[in-house]
């Protein structure tokens, strides 16, 4: 599948994060104030055709993280694909697309608050966990992070 990137489409990351994070899985706080830092850059993918097919945020920690760096440090999150787009690597691609626009920005670690059942996919992509595992509403997570 041929990728086009946007890092300023908050609105398309939004129905992406509904549909996936609400309607699928059932969070209710899908959306916070992190959303709406200048700082944050919302990544969204769109397939050849123009349709948008997922989304993922970065953003530079704000002591969200106690185990992040200081300065260099940054946050991924609210990595999401639409149903009828997985299973083709497309995470795998956003995740790098996020690490490359983080790492422009100064980004030297990144850190992202997982959900227990997907560790292994961000393992692969060199993450490590740690910390305690935590609810975020009804779902364990954990954090894990990587130098970049």
């Amino acid at each position: 599948m041929a990728l086009t990137y946007r890092n300023d489409a908050y609105e398309d990351a939004q129905a992406v994060r509904r549909a996936v994070f609400m309607d699928e899985q059932g969070f209710q706080n899908e959306f916070d104030e992190v959303d709406q830092r200048p700082d944050t850059v919302h990544v969204t993918a769109y397939d050849e055709s123009g349709t948008l097919v997922g989304c993922a945020r970065v953003f530079p920690d704000d002591g969200t993280d106690t185990n992040a760096h200081g300065e260099g440090a940054w946050i991924f999150g609210r990595l999401a694909v639409m149903p009828e787009a997985r299973s083709g690597g497309l995470g795998s691609q956003i995740l790098a697309e996020s690490e490359r626009v983080a790492k422009e920005r100064g980004a030297r670690e990144m850190h992202l608050h997982a959900q227990c059942r997907v560790q292994p996919f961000y393992q692969r992509a060199g993450y490590e966990p740690y910390g305690q595992i935590e609810f975020d509403e009804h779902v364990e997570h954990q954090w894990m992070g990587k130098r970049l």
